[in-house]
C-alpha cells in the first residue's frame, strides 16, 4: 500500500481557531470536486463558484466590518468547549493516513485530494473511487460520535459500514448518506437488535461546507448537523461488528458495484464530493462541543 502526500509532524487536536474563521459564515474558498483544482480563486468574493447551481440567495454580500471585539470573546468562550480529541482521524492532508493513530486507511480508484474545511481534503468522485478504513475501527460497545465535513452539490453514501445488503444480515454499522434532496441520512444497525434511522431537513447538498455528526449519548441516538440536533432515536445494543467489515468513504455496501456487494441495491449511489476531517471519538460530544467544531473553532 502506498500513500501519497505527507503527514504533519505534530498535531494536537483541538486547537482553537480565531473566529475570523468561524464555520457559520459561507467558506471563501469553494472547490469544485468533480474536477481537479486548478482554478485560481478570488478569495474577495463569499462564493467564488460563478456556476453554483444552488446559490444561497441573490443578495449582495453584508460587506459591514465584523465586531472584532465581540468575535475573540466568543472565540475565547467557544474554545473552552474543545475537549479531548479523536481516537481515529482521517484528515485528507494528500494521505490516508490516520492522523491520531495507527489506524491507516487506503484509497481506492481516483480519490484525490483538494482544498478541505481545514488544510486538504478527500475529493472522491463517484464510482470505483473509495477510501477504506479499516475493520478495528468504529466498534464501539457505550458512547460514541462519528463526524465528519462534507461539501457537495451532488450525493451518495459519504460513510459507509455493514456486512451485507439485503440477503444476508448487515450486523452492526451504518449508512451515513446525503439524499439527491440534500437530507443528511443515517442507517444505523445495533446488536440490540435494533435498526433505525434518521434524518435532517434537505438543502445540505448546496456546495458549502458542513459539518455533521452522529452520537450515542446512553440510550439516545442523535443527528447533528453544523451544530444544531436535527433528529433523535432510542437506541440499544452495541456497535461492534462480529464480521469485522470494514468501512468506506464514498461508498457503501447496498451500492451497486460497491465493495463487498452482493448484487442487490437499495437505491443508494456513489459520493461525489469533498470530505474532510473523518474523525471517531468513545465518547459522545457535548453540544458545547459541537457547536464549536460546526463554527471551526475546534480544528487542526
Amino acid at each position: 500500500m502506498v500513500f501519497l502526500g505527507c503527514v504533519r509532524d505534530e498535531w494536537t487536536f483541538p486547537t482553537p481557531r480565531d473566529a475570523s474563521t468561524d464555520a457559520t459564515t459561507t467558506d471563501a474558498t469553494t472547490t469544485d470536486t468533480t474536477v481537479a483544482d486548478t482554478t485560481t480563486t478570488d478569495t474577495t468574493t463569499t462564493d467564488s463558484d460563478a456556476t453554483d447551481a444552488t446559490p444561497a440567495d441573490g443578495a449582495a454580500p453584508d460587506v459591514t466590518a465584523p465586531d472584532v471585539g465581540a468575535a475573540d470573546d466568543r472565540a475565547a468562550s467557544d474554545a473552552t468547549a474543545c475537549g479531548e480529541g479523536p481516537l481515529t482521524l482521517y484528515r485528507g492532508e494528500g494521505t490516508t493516513l490516520d492522523s491520531a493513530g495507527d489506524q491507516h486507511a487506503a484509497a481506492t480508484g481516483e480519490v484525490a485530494y483538494v482544498e478541505g474545511r481545514f488544510g486538504q481534503g478527500f475529493s472522491i468522485n463517484g464510482p470505483r473511487n473509495f477510501v477504506t478504513i479499516p475493520p478495528t475501527v468504529g466498534n464501539f460497545d457505550g458512547d460514541f460520535t462519528i463526524a465528519l465535513w462534507f461539501k457537495t452539490r451532488y450525493w451518495g453514501v459519504m460513510l459507509g459500514r455493514r456486512a451485507g445488503c439485503w440477503s444476508v444480515p448487515p450486523y452492526t454499522g451504518q449508512d451515513f448518506d446525503l439524499t439527491p434532496e440534500g437530507y443528511v441520512a443515517v442507517e444505523v444497525f445495533t446488536s440490540g437488535p435494533g435498526y433505525f434511522s434518521v434524518h435532517s431537513p434537505p438543502g445540505f447538498n448546496d456546495n458549502a461546507w458542513h459539518h455533521a455528526a452522529m452520537v450515542r449519548r446512553g440510550d439516545v441516538f442523535e443527528l447533528v448537523v453544523d451544530g444544531s440536533s436535527t433528529a433523535t432515536h432510542a437506541i440499544s445494543g452495541d456497535f461492534v461488528d462480529p464480521t469485522r467489515s470494514p468501512s468506506y468513504l464514498g461508498v457503501g455496501r447496498c451500492t451497486p458495484g460497491a465493495p463487498g456487494n452482493n448484487g442487490t441495491h437499495d437505491g443508494r449511489t456513489w459520493y461525489t464530493g469533498a470530505l474532510d476531517e473523518v474523525a471517531y471519538y468513545n465518547r459522545a460530544l457535548s453540544p458545547d462541543e459541537l457547536m464549536a467544531q460546526a463554527r471551526g473553532l475546534c480544528a487542526p
